[in-house]
């Protein structure tokens, strides 16, 4: 019996094969994803951050991609063509009197003063984007420059009231309101 035992242990000893081992020394894509280690994927999110807006394309480049214009794309065409750009609404609003320069140097919404209908929402969304711009500005001006917040503010509002479209509204030293004076 220990004889056909030590057969059968043999025989099976021969079936049985231990499994092959890969050592990995890095991670699979699928690991890294589900990780959310995705560097070129975040790359990119920050770029279109930065460079946010539709591509400009001339009328030849369209053609020459193969773009047939018709009555649908006529329509898109002639409501982006409204549109104007944050800078142009600003000035419209100053001269409208809805926003105006203040003394401390930002924009803020002179509504009590305002001729016509404004979307309050969409003059405040455009302050507070002129501003924060603004402050950026200012910092990298102090950083730059080693003066003080109240010497940069000075120095922007004297620069930004000779750059004002003329007739826009205007915060005078004394606190009162004034349409800049054209020449």
């Amino acid at each position: 019996m220990n004889r056909l035992g030590f057969i059968t242990l043999v025989a099976l000893a021969g079936c049985i094969k231990a499994p092959d081992v890969v050592i990995v020394d890095r991670h699979s894509l699928l690991e890294e994803q589900a990780a959310a280690r995705m560097p070129a994927t975040q790359a990119q999110v920050a770029q279109a951050g930065l460079s946010a807006g539709p591509a400009p394309f001339t009328s030849g480049q369209l053609v020459r991609s193969g773009w047939q214009p018709d009555a649908e794309h006529d329509a898109i065409a002639a409501l982006y063509s409204g549109w104007v750009d944050d800078a142009q609404m600003l000035d419209q609003l100053l001269l409208r009197h809805c926003i105006g320069e203040a003394r401390d140097a930002s924009l803020v919404s002179t509504p009590d003063a305002c001729s016509g209908a404004v979307d309050l929402a969409d003059v405040s969304r455009r302050l507070e984007k002129a501003n924060r711009s603004r402050r950026q500005i200012w910092l990298y001006l102090q950083q730059r420059s080693h003066d003080g917040e109240a010497d940069v503010h000075t120095a922007w509002r004297q620069t930004r009231q000779k750059g004002l479209v003329c007739g826009g509204w205007w915060q005078k030293d004394d606190g009162a309101w004034e349409a800049k004076p054209c020449p």
